[in-house]
């Protein structure tokens, strides 16, 4: 899937930039893998794993963050929209929060695997929420897969 993507992305033309926490920077690095991803269509990241990052970088409000925590969809669709003013060029910003390990604001209503994706293209926000279980390595694995699968869908669209 991440190949049809980047291939997708390459194909119109399109340039990506991530804004991560949780996948610190896994998703960049596996879309700069492919042909000439990285010179083509892979602008850059930005990795704000710790929520001062948040604040100082992409300038989320810290009420924001103390409301739903730095892991929660709301925190991440700031990050998409915030990370547009940092990556200017992008055409489409993909921004990623959750829980990969234990830690950070687990509950029973959001456990170890839940992840929160934000994607801006052309001014519209598309987000998403998924479980994924596994070791570290194979939930990233996976959550690329379905990051790359809803770039795919929404450029089709």
């Amino acid at each position: 899937m991440l190949r049809q993507c980047c291939n997708l992305l390459e194909k119109k033309q399109l340039t990506i930039a991530f804004i991560e926490s949780a996948s610190s920077g896994y998703l960049s690095s596996q879309f700069s893998i492919y042909k000439h991803s990285g010179a083509d269509i892979l602008l850059g990241g930005l990795v704000s794993y710790d929520p001062s990052i948040k604040v100082q970088i992409l300038k989320i409000p810290v009420e924001l963050i103390e409301k739903y925590t730095a892991e929660s969809a709301e925190v991440t669709d700031a990050m998409a929209k915030n990370g547009q003013k940092l990556f200017e060029k992008a055409d489409i910003v993909v921004s990623c929060t959750g829980l990969l390990k234990p830690g950070g604001s687990a509950t029973s209503e959001k456990p170890v695997g839940t992840f929160f994706i934000s994607i801006l293209y052309q001014q519209k926000l598309h987000s998403f929420k998924y479980f994924i279980q596994g070791e570290p390595t194979e939930k990233l694995d996976t959550l690329t897969d379905f990051v790359a699968s809803e770039i795919v869908e929404i450029l089709n669209k």
